[in-house]
C-alpha cells in the first residue's frame, strides 16, 4: 500500500516539474513578439517604398490646386465681394431690387438685415447704395434669398470671359465712400489705407523684420493667426496677418486710426482706393488708361442670358 501511495506522490511531482519546465521554456515568445514590431520584416520594405513614392507626386499637386485664382474665375461660393457686388450691378432688375431695399430701408433695418455679419452688422449703415461698399452689397445679397438664386444662377451659366466683359462694362464703383468707424474697417480696408501713408506702412514692416526671438514667441501665442516664431517674411504675410500685426500694434495703429477719423469718407475711399491689392484693380486700371474699352468688349464675347423665369401658375391671373 506504501508502494502505491510514493509512485502516485512520484509521478504528481514529476508532472508539476515538467510542467513547470515548460512554462518557462514557453516563457520568453511574449518577449520577443512584442520586441518583433519595431524591426518591419524584409517583404515590407519594398510595399513602404511604394507607397512613398507617390508623395513627391502629390506635393507638387498640391501648390497648384492651392494657387490663387484669377478675378471671375472660381466659383460663387468663392468669389470675392468686388466680382459678386459688380457682377449683381450688370443685372438690372435684380441689381434695382436689392437697391430699393437698401435705399427705402432705415439704417436700424439694413443693420438688422446684416445682423449675422460680425463687421457688417456693426456698422451705422446709414448711407445710400451708391456709398455701399462691395462687402456690404454682397452680404445684403446674400440675405434676400431669392434675388441672391438668380445672380448666383447666372453667375453659373456664365463663362469667365462673359464675366469679366461684364466688369469691363460696367465702371469699377467700389468704395466711393467709406462711412466707418476705423474699428468697423475690414482688414483689407486698413491695410489699404495703411499703404497710403508709406511711413505708418514702413514702420509695420521694421516691426515685422526686427522682432527678436522673445517678441515674435509673444506674437505667436498672443495673436491667433499670426507666424512670426518660424521666421515668416513680411513679403509672404497675408492681408489678414497684416491686419491682426497692425493691431498688434497699438502705437501705429492709434496714428492710422487718426488719420482715418481725420479724413472725409469720400478722402478715405480714394486713398483705399490706390492699394494693388484689389481683386479687380486690373480692371479698374484698364479703365483709366484706356478711357471707352467698352465697345470692343461687347463685340468680342456675348453677354450671358439671365436666367430663365418659371412659367406662370395657370390658376392665379
Amino acid at each position: 500500500m506504501r508502494a502505491t501511495l510514493w509512485t502516485v506522490v512520484l509521478w504528481n511531482l514529476s508532472g508539476a516539474g515538467l510542467a513547470l519546465a515548460q512554462e518557462k521554456t514557453e516563457a520568453p515568445k511574449p518577449a520577443e513578439s512584442q520586441a518583433a514590431p519595431p524591426t518591419p520584416p524584409p517583404e515590407t520594405k519594398p510595399t513602404d517604398a511604394a507607397t512613398a513614392n507617390p508623395e513627391p507626386a502629390k506635393a507638387q499637386k498640391a501648390p497648384a490646386a492651392a494657387a490663387t485664382r484669377g478675378p471671375f474665375q472660381s466659383s460663387w461660393e468663392e468669389a470675392s465681394p468686388d466680382e459678386k457686388a459688380l457682377f449683381l450691378e450688370a443685372y438690372g432688375e435684380s441689381s434695382k431690387l436689392i437697391r430699393e431695399r437698401w435705399d427705402k430701408g432705415t439704417a436700424d433695418e439694413r443693420k438688422k438685415t446684416l445682423r449675422w455679419h460680425p463687421v457688417l452688422g456693426a456698422r451705422p449703415l446709414k448711407h445710400h447704395w451708391v456709398s455701399a461698399t462691395p462687402e456690404e452689397r454682397a452680404a445684403f445679397l446674400e440675405s434676400h434669398a431669392k434675388t441672391l438664386q438668380k445672380v448666383k444662377e447666372a453667375w453659373d451659366n456664365a463663362s469667365p470671359e462673359q464675366r469679366k466683359t461684364l466688369a469691363l462694362e460696367h465702371p469699377y464703383f467700389a468704395r466711393k465712400a467709406l462711412h466707418q468707424p476705423w474699428l468697423l474697417a475690414i482688414p483689407q480696408e486698413k491695410i489699404a489705407f495703411l499703404m497710403a501713408h508709406p511711413a505708418l506702412s514702413a514702420e509695420l514692416k521694421t516691426r515685422w523684420e526686427r522682432a527678436n526671438e522673445w517678441q515674435k514667441r509673444w506674437y505667436t501665442k498672443n495673436c491667433p493667426g499670426l507666424e512670426l516664431a518660424n521666421g515668416k517674411p513680411w513679403t509672404e504675410t497675408s492681408t489678414e496677418e497684416r491686419a491682426i500685426f497692425l493691431d498688434a500694434n497699438p502705437g501705429i495703429a492709434e496714428k492710422a486710426r487718426e488719420a482715418w477719423q481725420k479724413a472725409q469718407p469720400e478722402m478715405r475711399a480714394s486713398l483705399v482706393r490706390k492699394w494693388q491689392g484689389w481683386p479687380l484693380k486690373a480692371y479698374q486700371s484698364r479703365l483709366e488708361k484706356t478711357g471707352q474699352p467698352l465697345a470692343s468688349a461687347k463685340t468680342k464675347t456675348t453677354r450671358p442670358a439671365p436666367p430663365a423665369k418659371p412659367p406662370p401658375s395657370g390658376g392665379k391671373k
